[in-house]
């Protein structure tokens, strides 16, 4: 069984959208970002103010719709689920604790925090004993009787913590919860969160601070909407942490004051604490080129980048680990077909998208390429280092019989339909590019 929570694929927001192309250009809170929550995760995600950190955390947790891409939860597409079903979800599966504590102001703090379980039909009797058990571990069993305005900022900020676990969620989503909070509260309210960690609660937490970030296991450095930087603690100590997170920030913060450059392949590389990379648990969508020959900037822009020199492939994998294949390791690569049904009325059509399996003496790559008719360029490449090619749908001989996009197409639809069955294809909305 897949621990993965929540999946999400080359995800965009963009608010303000050009629909009338007056500037020319979309403002993006998000642009392409890939991103997997597992369970037992601790994930901070930081940036300067803008960069897109609420954003992401509002999109990961089905309070905010996306401009383009998916998310999966738990397996399931969040676009193909209606209103009532992401309710349900997020009653089942997540708990919330905001900058602001959100309390209501004319309940108790025992009501406020049996709140949530009410919506449940949880019996009287076990939801007193829930919410009571609860409050002794986050030392607040004392103030059950009061009302927010008669307690504490650090009080009314575990109080919310109480209110987010009164469900038992898997997830707690934390959008810069320390943010009205003095020293001492923060740290002590980080050891709770700390602790429910270790008792196996998954956590996503939103903060600018770097010692608020170093309690997580890893952090994600946001800016202008990508993830740029990652971040893993491993078995280190959290001064260490706190060490290299602070880096992190002051170097991005003095970068940014001289370059502006956001292309993939200029981009300076700052040393992270090394990981051993995790395995994508799906096809990864990307665009894929050669360094130094021409490529498609739209598609380069919407999809994951996975950069060919004469030695490496770069990209970043869905966990955003810089990974680098060393050219020598393939032992062969398979290549296969998935098709998509873009629903658009009378104008609806199938396309296809080439999979590849790298297959290297440790490791398995899998990627779903939005190439189009540059695909046999890639092709070529690999034939030309000798590396050996698994071709059983004739993906190569299509390419060269029928050079155009739209020939193959025409030719995939006529020999293919096996891949254009119903559960077997992808049924899009070519506006969006979201599953219907």
């Amino acid at each position: 069984m897949s621990n993965i929570l929540i999946e999400a694929n080359n995800i965009s927001k963009i608010y303000d959208p050009d629909i009338l192309l007056k500037r020319g250009k979309n403002f993006y809170a998000l642009d392409n970002v890939n991103f997997v929550l597992e369970k037992g995760d601790f994930i901070c995600i930081m940036g300067p103010s803008g960069s897109g950190k609420s954003t992401l955390l509002n999109c990961l947790s089905t309070l905010d719709s996306l401009s383009t891409g998916h998310i999966l939860l738990k397996g399931t597409d969040m676009t193909t689920l209606n209103k009532n079903e992401l309710c349900e979800f997020r009653y089942k599966t997540l708990g919330f604790v905001f900058q602001n504590h959100n309390l209501i102001p004319y309940l108790n703090i025992f009501d406020n925090i049996a709140t949530p379980a009410i919506l449940g039909h949880i019996n009287a009797k076990e939801l007193k004993e829930k919410v009571i058990h609860i409050a002794r571990d986050l030392e607040i069993e004392k103030i059950l009787d009061k009302f927010p305005h008669e307690c504490s900022g650090g009080e009314c900020q575990r109080v919310a913590i109480a209110r987010a676990l009164i469900n038992d969620p898997e997830i707690i989503f934390c959008d810069e919860p320390t943010g009205n909070l003095d020293s001492k509260n923060s740290h002590k309210l980080l050891s709770i969160l700390t602790k429910l960690h270790q008792q196996g609660t998954t956590i996503l937490l939103v903060t600018h601070d770097a010692m608020i970030a170093s309690y997580s296991q890893t952090m994600m450095y946001l800016y202008d909407g990508s993830i740029k930087t990652v971040v893993h603690r491993h078995n280190g100590s959290q001064l260490n942490y706190y060490q290299r997170i602070n880096e992190i920030v002051l170097e991005d913060s003095i970068l940014k004051q001289f370059t502006h450059s956001t292309s993939f392949e200029d981009k300076e590389k700052i040393d992270t604490m090394k990981t051993k990379h995790k395995k994508s648990p799906s096809y990864q969508i990307v665009y894929m080129y050669i360094h130094g020959y021409k490529y498609d900037k739209d598609l380069y822009q919407k999809y994951t980048p996975v950069m060919l020199n004469d030695r490496e492939i770069i990209y970043r994998n869905k966990y955003n680990d810089e990974i680098i294949i060393d050219l020598s390791s393939i032992k062969e690569i398979h290549l296969n077909l998935k098709a998509q049904f873009a629903n658009f009325g009378i104008y609806s059509q199938f396309t296809f998208d080439v999979l590849i399996d790298i297959i290297c003496h440790d490791d398995i790559y899998k990627f779903r390429a939005k190439n189009k008719d540059d695909m046999i360029q890639i092709i070529h490449y690999f034939q030309d280092l000798h590396i050996p090619i698994i071709d059983s749908k004739k993906i190569i001989e299509t390419y060269q019989q029928f050079p155009k996009d739209y020939e193959r197409t025409k030719y995939y639809i006529r020999t293919h339909k096996d891949l254009m069955k119903y559960g077997v294809c992808d049924n899009l909305n070519p506006i969006t590019n979201k599953k219907m």
